[in-house]
């Protein structure tokens, strides 16, 4: 009899870790990895202060909790349209590799976590930010604008541009220039590394009756729209210059990089077709990692020797 219970006890805590790992993946934790890394120089941006490690620690988990917390509920509540997309009918809640009871308890305990580690132990700015982004990705992006309307992805791309609000606000409990333009780097970039994956699933969105960008307005106009979008980076990437925080060396490498990805977008749109959406939607993973960890390395690097 107790042989039995101890080997009912191992399988329900085998069950419990493996729905944890489940409800991890669904964290989406490439995004909430971009989110953590656009934290990081701002942290760094703040005059005459500079972040202890534990801040920078507190600051990036309370991100990562938040941003994982986001996704989590995005996937609750958009599990019956994943079902319908090719693209996504195999994540963990359509393919049914975890409950939704749990997935929701999971959910609610990692907000809930990252909310008081910040509002506690960094400042309640910090925590309200993240509790923002957090509530107008679920609640205004998910339930509303991604399924009312085809610019759904450059208002929501808010909610996930708060990382260098977060890393500005928790080092010195406000908000300063630099912070807003790496702000506005991140929803101007959203648009066109979106939009660059819809022209290739196209069809599964339409299929889930979400009015994507390219569904409403076509290929040929979204490629253009995508090109515009990439030269509005330019001038942001110059302007971060000009707050004196980021060093002539940094800035021209950055400006290559903003460069590139606006050669890039206009190939696409001469080309008349999208074979290089995908390549493009790489490119620009790529560029906004690079970006923030340019900025990181100019700010820990340069301004530590100078």
């Amino acid at each position: 009899m107790l042989s039995q219970t101890a080997s009912h006890d191992e399988i329900s805590f085998f069950k419990f870790f493996k729905n944890l790992k489940v409800a991890f993946s669904m964290t989406k934790p490439t995004i909430t990895l971009l989110v953590v890394i656009t934290a990081l120089p701002a942290m760094f941006m703040v005059e005459g202060l500079s972040p202890k490690l534990s801040t920078v620690i507190l600051i990036l988990l309370g991100a990562a909790g938040s941003s994982g917390s986001a996704a989590i509920f995005n996937q609750i509540f958009e599990a019956d349209v994943d079902k319908k997309m090719k693209r996504t009918r195999s994540r963990s809640l359509p393919s049914e590799r975890i409950s939704m009871p749990f997935a929701i308890n999971f959910g609610v305990f990692l907000g809930a976590i990252s909310f008081a580690l910040l509002y506690f132990f960094v400042n309640p700015l910090t925590a309200f930010i993240a509790a923002s982004g957090h509530l107008f990705y679920v609640f205004v992006y998910t339930l509303y604008l991604k399924k009312s309307t085809p610019q759904n992805i450059v208002i929501g791309g808010v909610a996930g541009a708060i990382g260098p609000l977060m890393g500005c606000a928790g080092v010195s409990g406000s908000l300063n220039v630099a912070s807003w333009i790496l702000f506005m780097i991140i929803v101007l970039w959203t648009p066109p590394h979106f939009w660059a994956l819809c022209l290739k699933y196209k069809k599964d969105y339409a299929s889930a009756g979400i009015p994507m960008y390219p569904i409403v307005y076509g290929d040929e106009r979204t490629r253009k729209v995508i090109f515009l979008y990439t030269l509005t980076l330019i001038p942001c990437v110059i302007a971060l210059h000009f707050t004196g925080q980021i060093y002539f060396f940094t800035t021209l490498i950055t400006l290559g990089l903003s460069v590139k990805f606006s050669l890039d977008a206009y190939k696409l749109y001469q080309a008349h077709n999208n074979f290089y959406a995908m390549p493009l939607f790489r490119y620009s993973c790529l560029y906004t990692f690079a970006l923030f960890l340019f900025y990181t390395a100019d700010r820990l690097i340069f301004h530590t020797l100078a």
